[in-house]
């Protein structure tokens, strides 16, 4: 089934604000893409910052999917970060252009930023936040580490592979599941480092 025209300016929008970030993307530049006359722009998201929203709640939603998936899930702690772990590889396999709009956003915030993608962010961390609490709370996790750091720690493990791919390919394999086992040995390696070797 051919693809209509507003899911053609949201492909166009995905890929030209990835490179180029809202402001170096003219309508021009947008819908000579889509292949789509510019005043469509206007009609289906209100004008380029409207298409430029859209493309954002798309590249982001998938992280409320996540969140509800592991949030919803009866599982310790340790499988509680084990399982969003592997959802991390899982969204960012699915969306390729997810780490240049967090790093477009993030060196270069548009009025967007809080808005959307702080929406979705404070979600994932209010989660590990709250699932190492719970691990200290039974005893799995040691009971000096301060949460807000370990959830930005383990946030930060997650991300870096995806965030700095360009450099990293140049020193790993070609193989298809390095994402994801670099996701499974980062996530073994910051639980080794939080994991409760008292036993109490």
């Amino acid at each position: 089934m051919e693809k209509d025209t507003k899911e053609k300016l949201i492909e166009a929008g995905e890929k030209l604000f990835a490179e180029k970030g809202l402001s170096g993307v003219s309508i021009r530049e947008l819908s000579k893409e889509a292949g789509a006359n510019s005043a469509l722009i206007s009609y289906h998201f209100g004008g380029k910052e409207g298409l430029y929203l859209a493309v954002l709640e798309l590249q982001f939603s998938p992280i409320n999917i996540l969140m509800n998936s592991v949030m919803g899930i009866e599982a310790t702690p340790t499988e509680k970060i084990i399982s969003y772990a592997r959802s991390v590889a899982i969204i960012h396999g699915k969306m390729p252009f997810l780490t240049k709009f967090i790093m477009g956003e993030m060196l270069n915030p548009s009025r967007f930023f809080e808005p959307v993608i702080r929406k979705y962010i404070q979600r994932i961390y209010a989660f590990l936040t709250a699932t190492l609490t719970e691990g200290i709370a039974c005893g799995e996790f040691r009971k000096d580490m301060d949460v807000n750091s370990g959830a930005l720690a383990l946030a930060g493990m997650m991300n870096f592979y995806f965030i700095s791919r360009p450099i990293t390919r140049h020193f790993l394999s070609g193989d298809p599941n390095q994402a994801e086992n670099y996701v499974v040995q980062a996530v073994e390696i910051f639980l080794s480092g939080v994991k409760n070797h008292d036993g109490q």
